[in-house]
This record gives C-alpha cells, sequence and structure tokens, in this order.
C-alpha cells in the first residue's frame, strides 16, 4: 500500500464500509510514518472514531524535530508546530493528536459539509466536549479559514448520527426547511417503542414527517426487513415515512418530499 506496509487480506473492509475504510487508510500511515510519528489532521480524527473526513485524504504525521524522513507514498508529513506533551495521546498504541487540535489542522482546507459532519461526529462521540468546541474558533485565530469556521460551528448539531444526516440536515437548512427535531423517539399507541428516527417534521394531529437517511448498513441482511416493519407501525399511526440516501443527496429529492408533505398537510404554503 505503501513503502513497507502490505494489505494480507484485502476483502476484510468493504468497499463501501467508508468508517473502517478511513481508519485503514490512517493506520496504514501509522505504519508507515513509524512508532516516533503523532497521527495529525484527518487521520487523527478517524483514528478516534469521528466521522466524516474525505474518503481520499491524506494521512499526515508529526515526527520530532530532527527526525527527517522523506515523503512516502500515500502519506505526508506535518510541517507545522506540535506539541506532543500537551497534544497527543495513545489510540491502539497509536500516537495521536487530541481531537480539538486535530480539528484545527483540517479546518482551513474543507468545505462547510466536511466540516460540519466532523463536527457532529466529534460532538456525538463526546471526543471534545462542549467548552472544547466553544473555544475552536480561538484556537483557529490564526489560521486560514477561520471566517468560515465562524459561521459553521453555529449548525453542528450532537444528535446526528452519520456524515450521511449531517449533510441531509444542511440540505434542509439550505431550502428554509430545517426539521422540527432529530432522533426522534417515537411509541406506538400502547407506549412500546418503535425506533429513533433521523429527521422529523410536525405535520399536526400528533402526526409526523420522517425521513431517515440509510446508509450501506441499512442493506445488510435483516435490515430492511426491520424497517419494513417499522414503518409499517408508523403508517398505522398516521405517520409518513421515507427512506433516502447518499445517491440522492444533491438532487434536489430531499427537499421536494419535505416540501411536498408539508404542503400537503397545510403546514407550508404552496
Amino acid at each position: 500500500m505503501t513503502r513497507d506496509v502490505f494489505l494480507v487480506l484485502p476483502g476484510l473492509v468493504a468497499h463501501d464500509d467508508w468508517p473502517n475504510r478511513l481508519r485503514q487508510r490512517a493506520f496504514v500511515g501509522a505504519l508507515a510514518a513509524g512508532s516516533e510519528s503523532v497521527a495529525v489532521g484527518h487521520a487523527a480524527l478517524c483514528l478516534v472514531g469521528v466521522q466524516g473526513s474525505p474518503l481520499d485524504y491524506k494521512p499526515q504525521f508529526w515526527l520530532p524535530p530532527g527526525r527527517q524522513d522523506r515523503e512516502r507514498t500515500g502519506v505526508r508529513q506535518w510541517r507545522g508546530s506540535f506539541d506532543r506533551d500537551s497534544d497527543a495521546m495513545l489510540v491502539e498504541n497509536i500516537w495521536v493528536a487530541k481531537p480539538i487540535t486535530a480539528l484545527t489542522h483540517v479546518l482551513g482546507a474543507v468545505d462547510r459539509e466536511v466540516a460540519v459532519s466532523l463536527f457532529d461526529s466529534a460532538l456525538n462521540l463526546r471526543v471534545i466536549n462542549s467548552a472544547e468546541f466553544v473555544r475552536l474558533v480561538d484556537l483557529m485565530h490564526s489560521r486560514p479559514g477561520v471566517r468560515h469556521v465562524r459561521q459553521w460551528n453555529q449548525l453542528a448539531d450532537r444528535r446526528a448520527d452519520s456524515p450521511l444526516e449531517s449533510r441531509a440536515r444542511l440540505e434542509c437548512l439550505d431550502a428554509g426547511l430545517a426539521p422540527n427535531d432529530l432522533q426522534r423517539v417515537v411509541l406506538d399507541e400502547r407506549g412500546t417503542f418503535i425506533g429513533r428516527f433521523d429527521m422529523t417534521w410536525d405535520l399536526g394531529g400528533g402526526r409526523l414527517l420522517i425521513i431517515e437517511m440509510d446508509g450501506a448498513h441499512h442493506r445488510q441482511n435483516g435490515t430492511a426487513r426491520r424497517d419494513s416493519a417499522k414503518d409499517n407501525a408508523l403508517r398505522r399511526l398516521g405517520h409518513v415515512v421515507y427512506h433516502l440516501g447518499w445517491e440522492d443527496l444533491g438532487t434536489g429529492e430531499l427537499v421536494r418530499t419535505v416540501r411536498v408533505e408539508l404542503q400537503r398537510a397545510g403546514r407550508l404554503a404552496t
């Protein structure tokens, strides 16, 4: 995969398993960079489980002063200042930059969708806390992109479970159709738990428009069958349910669906 690093089980990580593909890329970089290195930026975020980094990111690693290393294919040396004593931690025997520090490494070079996805995931996983998140703009004060970060961090929501949900929410916000709730728990008439759903809008009379953003895991055995049972229970209660996926982002389908259903329920002017 790069100098001195070999993939011996090619099929271990599925092609559509994006979180583990991103982590695999970071692990490869760590092996190539060596035990004295510290993963920074996207590699550090992926190693602590934060989702939202681009699939084609190039892992970056900091090396101690005086340790020179030539660039390797697929791995880049971090040239910025870094204090390993205060800004790094061990994850699975790999030194990684703390999440709040790793965010400052990447935010100047990503777009809004990636930034908000990273914010949502880091907050959802609690790898950064609210106080650290508030300090993010101050930590970025001398870095490129701070003006955008000041705007984007207002859009973060720790309830989002995946970058797919984060990006779908942003599409709705841009269209003036922000969901009323995220990760809404819905019970049946007997108070039995039906499920927790990605985005919901109130249609009146206790009815909800429910949009589920389905990633690759929804195509696994048994998941579609469970989703169908939930959908039937929701429709019996009068709720309206749609399932959309990555392929629907950027097509206008999500916004059209929400707008039509809100208009049909009289919650939005035609």
